[in-house]
């Protein structure tokens, strides 16, 4: 897997709460297998997202990865995490951070005592043991 910064004009599909201000990103999932090169397979929902909201695809538009750091730039430290990955972003507490939503084990704490375990080395994710 190469890293989602180093494909030309990479996206995530972001709802459209986040893009028009009326919501704060709270939710990642890394859809499994993106059909197109330039997805990334990132979903980005809102705090005020609902299913019926989330299930009607004219409620997501593509934004260029340099347009969700803009929405949150903690993005940077999990993007390049596996598919499948499914996140929460805490941001109520002192620390703000990404955890499991299952498990509530962070991935990224923004005091830097817990980062995510891969590394980008020459474009190419690399997970690396702890």
């Amino acid at each position: 897997m190469r890293s989602v910064f180093h494909q030309p004009e990479a996206v995530v599909l972001a709802s459209k709460h986040l893009t028009d201000g009326s919501g704060s990103l709270r939710w990642v999932y890394r859809e499994l297998a993106p059909t197109e090169q330039q997805d990334t397979g990132w979903f980005l929902f809102a705090d005020n997202d609902n299913k019926a909201w989330n299930d009607d695809p004219k409620n997501f538009m593509p934004l260029v990865i340099d347009a969700a750091l803009a929405i949150e730039s903690s993005l940077s430290f999990i993007l390049d995490m596996p598919y499948g990955t499914d996140l929460v972003l805490d941001d109520r507490s002192e620390i703000k951070g990404w955890l499991d939503p299952t498990t509530r084990t962070p991935v990224w704490l923004s005091d830097a005592s817990i980062v995510p375990n891969f590394k980008v080395i020459d474009g190419e994710v690399i997970e690396i043991s702890n």
